[in-house]
């Protein structure tokens, strides 16, 4: 079973469960029948919830709404490329990760811009990280590489042409600071 498909499965039981609490929080504080502990007294009976309750229903109604609103929108690069986008990558990359040491296809990778692009990296030895960075130093997005016989995948749409770094994200031993491959990635198009 793909890991999204579990993942789904999971939100939408925690969604379940979320709208039982809030059902049965609902039921529980409506007011009827006769509460009073003498039955010869004579006491107004209320019916609905109190302020307070209401608040309450209102309050967690907000919370289940708006967290779905931001966890489902496009916003989040993981909900758009899940969810919103219906492309298959067009391009599939595999980089082996070996003795401290990127292996690429090819240098510079070249890839175009705008479309969907899957990243294999596999690891024969250690625990890596694999990330992609712009030339002014800020990160695209980064993975940690597990050794086989895990396949570590991600897929990524590069939108602004130019050149990426990769380098290691996860320290792994001694020569951990000279993974490093400038140029690496080059986007084409735009």
């Amino acid at each position: 079973m793909a890991p999204q498909l579990i993942i789904e499965y999971i939100y939408f039981s925690i969604i379940a469960i979320v709208i039982g609490f809030i059902i049965a929080f609902y039921i529980l504080t409506q007011r009827g029948g006769d509460r009073r502990e003498d039955p010869t007294e004579k006491q107004e009976e209320k019916k609905g919830m109190e302020k307070g309750e209401k608040r309450w229903l209102i309050f967690l109604l907000t919370i289940l709404v708006i967290g779905n609103i931001l966890m489902l929108s496009p916003i989040l690069p993981s909900a758009k490329y899940a969810l919103w986008l219906e492309d298959e990558p067009r391009l599939t990359i595999t980089i082996e990760v070996k003795n401290y040491e990127f292996i690429l296809p090819e240098k510079p990778i070249r890839v175009p811009a705008g479309v969907p692009v899957e990243f294999i990296v596999v690891s024969a030895d250690l625990l890596y990280g694999f990330g992609v960075f712009r030339k002014d130093g800020l990160i695209v997005f980064q993975m940690q590489v597990v050794p086989q016989p895990y396949t570590n995948r991600i897929i990524w749409i590069f939108e602004e042409p130019g050149y990426y770094d990769i380098r290691s994200t996860e320290y792994s031993g001694p020569k951990h600071p000279y993974m490093y491959v400038p140029d690496a990635i080059y986007v084409v198009g735009g």
